[in-house]
């Protein structure tokens, strides 16, 4: 038994042609097309063999002939049925590859994100923690502390949120369909970033509808926030703007711009090259989340940043209206 265990659990030895065919065949790329193209030649190869050599020979020619043509009829008719199979099993095999990519991506960059701010955070709050205590005789000198020590547990706060966002983007299997004049607005009217201090403009057309993860209207919000708190001006200005072609065929754009200092060349360059182990530039969540968010349904996130602010590119596929 020790001997069989030890043995399965070893490549077994294969005969010298056998084991030449095995490797050559592991080495080409068996297509949905090559599948059938091999399983085509081999079958009219036996039928020519079985049916028209031997079976002129013992056979009348007619009846010979029917049975060949039925035979190729068959070859034909099982070929399809192949291609078609191998063909959907690949597309199914292709989609649990790309999101098995995507969710090692996302445990990757949660462990390194989480593991770095969570850790850096932490320590800044235990320090100022002690302070207060050490220092609970002078009330004015607790203050900036205080502060810290608020600000830090909002941003932990805001980390665990972003991850609850990030698991749940995998939650739904198919994408959705989304209407921009219709999405956009409730999404800018619900947003907690947007008061009455920040002008939003929008430039939307009466007809634009996409095809997006579940989780669109929270990356859009995520969007809006992050162009709102990083304003310069106690009134920042945001606009909102799609369009149907000055993206890719096939794709909407929808950018928001606003009027801050931008977003760092640091940040743009980990988000658009999935630099990973370039993470300590990267202070949150928020945009990689957008970044999945989009790309789950083969969209794309970029940045346009100049002396007047930053405009933030989403690009959606476009979905047929008809």
């Amino acid at each position: 038994m020790d001997w069989f265990a030890s043995r399965s659990s070893e490549a077994w030895p294969e005969p010298g042609l056998v084991g030449n065919f095995r490797a050559s065949l592991s080495q080409w790329d068996l297509t949905p097309r090559r599948i059938a193209a091999v399983y085509l030649l081999f079958g009219f190869v036996g039928l020519y063999i079985s049916d028209v050599i031997f079976a002129s020979i013992f056979a009348e020619p007619l009846r010979s002939q029917i049975q060949a043509l039925k035979g190729a009829v068959e070859i034909l008719v099982t070929a399809g049925f192949i291609y078609a199979i191998s063909v959907a099993s690949r597309h199914q095999l292709e989609r649990t590859n790309r999101r098995l990519e995507r969710r090692n991506e996302e445990l990757h960059v949660l462990h390194r994100v989480l593991r770095h701010n969570l850790r850096n955070d932490l320590n800044v709050i235990e320090g100022h923690a002690e302070y207060v205590v050490e220092s609970q005789r002078d009330e004015e000198d607790l203050s900036e502390p205080c502060k810290t020590i608020l600000r830090k547990t909002e941003a932990i706060i805001s980390y665990i949120q972003r991850a609850g966002q990030i698991r749940r983007l995998n939650e739904r299997e198919s994408v959705e369909t989304y209407d921009l004049p219709e999405i956009i607005p409730s999404v800018v009217e619900r947003s907690e970033a947007i008061t009455d201090a920040v002008d939003v403009t929008t430039e939307i057309p009466e007809e634009a509808t996409i095809w997006a993860n579940h989780m669109f209207p929270a990356a859009l919000d995520e969007l809006l926030t992050n162009a709102v708190i990083h304003a310069d001006s106690d009134t920042p200005q945001v606009s909102i703007s799609v369009s149907k072609t000055d993206g890719p065929d096939g794709m909407t754009a929808v950018d928001i711009a606003d009027d801050g200092p931008g977003i760092p060349e640091s940040v743009r360059r980990v988000i658009e090259s999935d630099e990973h182990d370039q993470l300590a530039h990267l202070s949150g969540l928020g945009l990689w989340f957008v970044h999945w968010t989009l790309t789950d349904a083969g969209g794309s996130l970029s940045f346009d940043t100049d002396g007047d602010g930053t405009t933030v590119r989403m690009l959606v596929p476009t979905a047929d209206s008809s």
